[in-house]
């Protein structure tokens, strides 16, 4: 008897140490990035450290972009399809564990070069193109997680406000899960034949009510990328490419409501590189980027500000969120999604 009252007291007091020692998060959201390889790691914000790094099971495809789902429950990966051929296509896994790794879309539908998920339910928007190379054709489309509900957005070559819209691209959910943002190539004819340039587009999640916002003549000259929402659903926060300007990698932000435009290019330039692999919080006024390095390296933040008057403002400077201690790349290309711990 004494033997078994001793034996009882020591896994009691064993298993109150584990729970002592066991890190306790309280995260409202999460940050998945490219970890190395095709691994991906689960960034904690409120922690600022790594909670799980992840190596997908039974996928090795040479993984191109990665997002999280609807409430984080599931890691989103655009990977080559099975066999290795050029065509991409979306695949879901348990964010934890990599585990149940499913296609969402397939080779016969098309091959995927961007996406986005909402925030409001279970729904993926896409740009893909046809299956046999036809980048000319490649339009806007909305698929369940499931796989199920596939609807077409965009049509190749449709008018918006008049212009030619081609190649759209990078699209993005608006935080409601009301609009889409997205890219497009945009041709204008004029007496020397096409004149080409690079919009923004607006337009609402089922892809009625297009709108271009954001077409200024140089931008013919550069790429849009990155498109992000601010959590109120005001503005955009875009990369943009400009050959005539030093740096030509440019930083911007666009009030939806009306079209204006402002440069926050120099706010975040770190060691005097240009920011890459942008996007912004759903739950707080921050803007995650890496500076211009192989990899990504460090994830770094900056906050902003929205005033009463409507108005956008960088508020301070950018500091390191996660910092690679050990050398490893392990925070590239961040997406951020909400959370609620089950």
């Amino acid at each position: 008897m004494k033997i078994l009252v001793l034996c009882l007291s020591f896994a009691i007091l064993y298993s109150g140490c584990e729970l002592e020692e066991k890190e306790v998060y309280n995260d409202d959201s999460l940050i998945i990035v490219h970890s190395s390889g095709d691994r991906y790691s689960i960034v904690s914000p409120s922690k600022n450290k790594v909670r799980y790094e992840v190596t997908p099971v039974d996928l090795n495809h040479q993984i191109s972009s990665r997002h999280l789902s609807y409430n984080s429950e599931k890691a989103l990966l655009l990977a080559k399809e099975p066999g290795n051929t050029y065509v991409k296509i979306i695949y879901s896994c348990d964010m934890e564990t990599g585990e149940n790794l499913r296609q969402v879309t397939s080779k016969d539908m098309w091959d995927v070069q961007s996406f986005d998920a909402s925030r409001t339910t279970s729904t993926i928007v896409l740009h893909g193109h046809p299956v046999d190379g036809g980048t000319s054709e490649g339009n806007i489309f909305t698929i369940n997680l499931d796989g199920t509900n596939i609807k077409q957005l965009t049509q190749n070559k449709e008018l918006v406000d008049g212009i030619e819209l081609w190649w759209p691209y990078f699209p993005a959910f608006s935080p409601n899960g009301q609009k889409i943002a997205f890219r497009g190539n945009m041709r204008t004819p004029n007496p020397d034949g096409y004149w080409w340039g690079q919009s923004i587009i607006i337009m609402d999640a089922n892809g009625s009510n297009k709108q271009i916002l954001y077409n200024e003549p140089e931008a013919n000259s550069g790429a849009h990328k990155d498109i992000s929402w601010t959590r109120d659903g005001k503005f955009l926060v875009f990369l943009t490419t400009e050959y005539f300007s030093n740096p030509k990698n440019r930083v911007k932000v666009i009030r939806v409501e009306d079209g204006h435009i402002m440069d926050i290019t120099q706010n975040l330039l770190v060691d005097g590189l240009h920011t890459t692999n942008l996007c912004t919080s759903p739950v707080c006024n921050t803007i995650l980027f890496n500076k211009y390095q192989p990899g990504g390296g460090d994830l770094h933040q900056i906050s902003y500000e929205i005033s009463e008057e409507g108005d956008f403002h960088i508020v301070g400077n950018w500091n390191v969120k996660c910092k690679v201690e050990s050398g490893g790349l392990q925070f590239g290309a961040p997406r951020w999604q909400p959370y609620t711990e089950k």
